[in-house]
């Protein structure tokens, strides 16, 4: 296992001076050295400070997978900033918020159109019609580290979360709680500093930016492509050299639902680590030859928490234990402890958790007790701490890897005038894990195609309803509480659900 390290930073700096020469980056046929990102990283910080930046300042990234997203990450995390990634294929409506929470002092990215706050500066590489020309300022720059300090508890990044009760709420982390992400899979997965991992999903999604994370520590090779193609998967599996895959269930799904070929069973792709992909674990080590496929519980606040170890036997319907220096408890209610196999809230205690919720005080008041973080998910564990995922307290939404916020997909459905009440829920997809469906209470004509035009102009193609069912009242409680348990259930065809 790599040398500890208390930052990304330090990872970096531990890898230049031990072999500056070996490939890091591995994109679209580009190769960068740790010597060379580090130079290129080094101009971007004194690039970022020449724009405004200081220390904790939030710094935007709205851009697709490359390799300069890589350097803009590593450039903020130099100049003393706060990498605060979003997904630049958001709907207006909710990247106007999260921008405007974060108050960003640079955004890094090619829309010119961005909904940045007014004394947010605009910048990207190459001529921006709107903003700063990165390209050129680090020509003109420094490839030295620029001399700031930075400790284990200044902030590093800020993430949001999918909003699933309301607005997103921001989620603080520190150099030192970011320097801890990814360590744990060396063990847990085998790793060696000569593993390639490819992850393919985003780099904004936390999938893809722990495969950087661990490829970092471990002293290895990260690879992406600019955005994922079922058909192009193999033959970058070859062309990368992939050892080790980070991605969902639903890309294992749509990779299993193609016709088999020859390269499948011909690389030197061996670990997988895939989100969701107990339901077709078993048809991918059939069909693709590999020798493990590891799952994990986490989430964006409270980090990773479990992962089933290379090695151990498969435990159906388990997460594993938890990662080496984390502690997992299950509590009832009233916050008491309860014992293996019974069902309660999952409460974490880990050094890779948030600090807080950006400027959300109570909200982190209620997250945070005693040094737990209460995750809002149920769960139980065996006898041997093994946990096993039961479902989601909050109405949550897991569509094909992204958590969808069903609160906003309904706020944004009433805003059209003959739509008098909504519920939306997830339901059972055998690709994407949960589809969503919205269930309408219409106060004139409306159809389901018009609805999703409506909802496809304001929100992201991922939260977008794809089923719709029409009806002339929503079961509620006798306080008028939309019963969605029960929308739920006759969803599944088994008659209302306890969830």
């Amino acid at each position: 296992m790599a040398t500890p390290t208390t930052s990304l930073l330090d990872a970096l700096a531990r890898n230049v001076g031990e072999r500056g020469a070996h490939p890091f980056i591995l994109h679209a046929g580009r190769q960068v050295s740790y010597a060379d990102f580090d130079r290129q990283t080094n101009r971007a910080a004194h690039a970022l400070i020449g724009l405004g930046v200081e220390k904790g300042d939030r710094v935007t990234l709205a851009l697709g997978n490359s390799v300069e997203y890589l350097i803009a990450a590593f450039g903020v995390l130099k100049a003393g900033g706060v990498v605060h990634p979003v997904n630049p294929a958001l709907g207006t409506t909710e990247l106007t918020y999260v921008l405007g929470h974060a108050e960003p002092r640079v955004a890094v990215t090619i829309d010119a159109k961005l909904p940045a706050p007014p004394s947010c500066r605009l910048a990207g590489f190459g001529p921006t019609p709107a903003g700063a020309d990165l390209d050129a300022l680090m020509r003109q720059s420094p490839d030295t580290r620029p001399s700031l300090r930075l400790g284990p508890d200044d902030p590093s990044s800020l993430l949001y979360t999918s909003g699933t009760t309301g607005n997103p709420k921001g989620v603080v982390f520190t150099h030192g709680s970011s320097g801890i992400g990814g360590r744990h899979f060396i063990d847990a997965l085998g790793l060696t500093r000569d593993d390639v991992i490819l992850a393919v999903t985003p780099l904004f999604h936390g999938n893809a930016w722990g495969a950087v994370q661990t490829a970092l520590h471990a002293g290895g090779s990260v690879a992406f492509p600019t955005a994922f193609h079922a058909s192009e998967f193999w033959p970058l599996v070859h062309e990368s050299g992939a050892t080790v895959l980070y991605t969902l269930g639903t890309i294992l799904a749509m990779l299993l639902s193609r016709p088999p070929s020859g390269e499948e069973r011909s690389s030197r792709l061996r670990v997988i680590l895939g989100l969701g992909s107990a339901p077709v674990r078993d048809r991918v080590i059939a069909r693709f030859g590999v020798q493990h496929i590891a799952e994990c519980f986490g989430s964006t606040d409270a980090g990773v928490v479990t992962i089933t170890p290379l090695g151990e036997a498969w435990r159906p319907g388990s997460c594993g234990p938890p990662v080496p220096g984390v502690s997992l408890r299950i509590i009832d209610d009233d916050g008491n402890a309860l014992p293996p196999h019974q069902t309660g809230e999952i409460t974490v205690k880990s050094p890779a958790r948030m600090t807080a919720y950006f400027r959300d005080p109570e909200e982190t008041a209620r997250a945070l007790r005693d040094g737990w973080f209460l995750t809002g998910d149920l769960g139980y564990v065996d006898e041997d701490g093994w946990l096993y995922f039961v479902d989601r307290k909050r109405d949550v939404i897991r569509r094909g890897g992204e958590n969808v916020s069903s609160v906003l997909i309904e706020k944004t459905l009433r805003e059209h005038p003959n739509v008098l009440e909504v519920a939306v829920v997830g339901v059972p997809d055998s690709v994407l894990g949960q589809e969503i469906k919205a269930f309408i209470v219409p106060r004139g004509e409306v159809s389901a195609d018009e609805l999703r035009a409506f909802a496809s102009e304001r929100l992201a193609r991922f939260q977008v309803p794809r089923l719709y069912e029409f009806r002339a009242s929503l079961p509620k409680t006798a306080t008028q509480r939309v019963e969605k348990y029960k929308l739920r259930g006759e969803s599944r065809g088994k008659g209302p659900l306890l969830a």
